[in-house]
């Protein structure tokens, strides 16, 4: 029996989900099954228990989760439907424990636990919305230390990280976005491009999937080098493995708006330090619009999230009422 010693294998997906009931698949792709690459002969079985918060008192409960058979190629997958779920929010940070047992006959191939949470996360119209209200991201460089991300759930903050997918990165990268699952901090993540080929798009969306399997992982932003001729076929590809995680890209403010790839949930806007964006941006795409800078310099995550509220104020003279077709702001404000 292969008992691994990581967890990350199971990748849960929110299914049909609204405030009495939730569906939530489970895919598990574990390395106990890699010798029956059709999976035919694996079984899945376990259970999803919760929720628990680490901001709440909970009443969990157990759910059984039910084996769905296997198509060729795709790894195993199981079902559970939550009554009354608790999804989470930095706020409420609820979390359910899914235990999981992959069988082939009747041996145990693998078996493995993970705590996953359900999220309720999308646009609509030029606004983000969590768990049915606007979501405004204020986000803010992720520091070092422990302690950094108790400091952004102090802050209301949301933190940035690169994710440059070194291998040697993967772990403390996991790691931190479980602390942020538990204690409730939104995070956003800044991809690097991948290199040419096929390999490098499939490296990118494992890197993506295992995000997305981390209910603090509200937005993954692709560089706008990505902006090329396969950018449609790579987003929509991302599309079918990030869940509801949010998908961004990032493009220089300092220019006029440009055409998009479909599959995008809003731009990421660049703007300079003190700056403001190109006048076209006036002129809103239909879709959610984050502004960003880059200040240069280590900064403190509270002089950082007051920069927060600067780029808020100073964006808002500059869109003046009177200078636009229809009310509008700006989606979220990150500070790097």
């Amino acid at each position: 029996m292969n008992h691994s010693r990581s967890d990350r294998w199971i990748r849960p997906l929110l299914g049909r989900a609204d405030d009495m009931r939730a569906e939530v698949w489970l895919r598990c792709d574990s390395p106990g099954a890699a010798d029956d690459p059709g999976n035919s002969g694996i079984s899945v079985s376990g259970t999803l228990t919760g929720p628990e918060c680490s901001t709440a008192a909970t009443l969990p409960t157990t759910v059984t989760l039910v084996d769905q058979g296997h198509r060729a190629g795709q790894p195993p997958l199981a079902r559970g439907v939550c009554t009354e779920p608790g999804f989470w929010t930095p706020e409420l940070p609820n979390l359910y424990r899914a235990e999981v047992v992959l069988r082939r006959g009747d041996a145990v191939v693998s078996s493995g636990r993970r705590m996953v949470g359900l999220r309720r996360l999308g646009a609509r119209g030029r606004s983000l919305w969590l768990d049915g209200r606007r979501f405004v991201p204020r986000g803010v460089a992720l520091g070092a230390g422990h302690g950094a991300l108790e400091t952004l759930r102090t802050l209301a903050a949301s933190g940035i990280i690169d994710d440059t997918g070194d291998t040697d990165e993967i772990f403390p990268l996991d790691e931190m976005m479980s602390q942020a699952d538990r204690i409730g901090v939104a995070m956003i993540i800044r991809l690097d491009a991948p290199q040419t080929g096929a390999a490098a798009i499939d490296r990118l969306l494992e890197r993506v999937e295992g995000l997305a399997s981390h209910p603090s992982a509200v937005l993954a932003i692709l560089p706008e080098s990505l902006a090329g001729a396969d950018s449609a076929a790579v987003i929509a590809t991302i599309g079918r493995r990030r869940g509801t995680m949010l998908l961004g890209l990032e493009v220089d403010g300092a220019h006029p708006p440009r055409s998009l790839p479909a599959g995008l949930d809003c731009v990421i806007v660049s703007i300079p330090p003190g700056g403001i964006p190109h006048e076209g941006w006036q002129r809103l795409p239909d879709m959610p619009l984050v502004a960003s800078t880059a200040v240069g310099h280590p900064m403190p995550a509270s002089a950082a999230r007051a920069e927060c509220d600067r780029l808020q104020a100073r964006l808002a003279a500059w869109a003046r009422p009177e200078s636009r077709e229809s009310p509008w702001d700006w989606a979220g404000y990150l500070i790097r």
